[in-house]
């Protein structure tokens, strides 16, 4: 009877801590929607890191790699993972990039080289021999204007001569 009692009185504080999770979660992705269209044989997100800063370290290779650490900047953190392709091994493929952001942002225009000035890092991550990694984008344009409601709308449009990519367009709206 007592096992019971606890078993049942375990699974009702489960269910409503999972239920809470899961308001918060739609609360916030009301705060974060992608305009752009995502390709149909993937996922997309967008998140904003709050408190974050970016940190673009290079390895004994050379290659680069970002860090996360806490700061006063926000990060945006947009993914594209492509469904596996069933029967393969290594069929993972996803392309992600992050914008580093200052924390008092108004608006921002920048385009090609000045986009190095807010930190724009786009990753190929794929079993790709020789076309995977991470890489400081330069040619693009960035605008994210405020508007009065407070929210922000966000456009990345860039490209990487370094290895071939998917997602060219990036547009979201967010809330700080």
């Amino acid at each position: 009877m007592i096992k019971a009692y606890l078993f049942n009185t375990l699974f009702l504080l489960l269910a409503i801590t999972s239920c809470k999770s899961s308001k918060e979660r739609n609360l916030n992705s009301q705060l974060e929607t992608i305009n752009s269209d995502c390709p149909s044989d993937g996922k997309c997100s967008f998140e904003v890191l709050k408190n974050k800063s970016l940190q673009i370290k290079q390895d004994d290779f050379g290659a680069l790699y970002p860090v996360l650490e806490e700061g006063i900047s926000h990060v945006i953190k947009f993914e594209y993972q492509r469904d596996e392709i069933e029967n393969t091994q290594d069929g993972h493929y996803s392309e992600l990039i992050y914008v580093e952001l200052p924390q008092n942002m108004q608006s921002i225009q920048l385009i090609n080289d000045d986009l190095s000035t807010v930190k724009v890092l786009f990753a190929r991550l794929c079993f790709c021999r020789g076309q995977t990694g991470y890489y400081k984008v330069t040619k693009g344009q960035l605008e994210i204007t405020k508007n009065e409601d407070d929210t922000y709308n966000f456009m990345l449009q860039f490209q990487i001569d370094e290895v071939p990519q998917i997602i060219t367009l990036i547009e979201a709206s967010f809330r700080l």
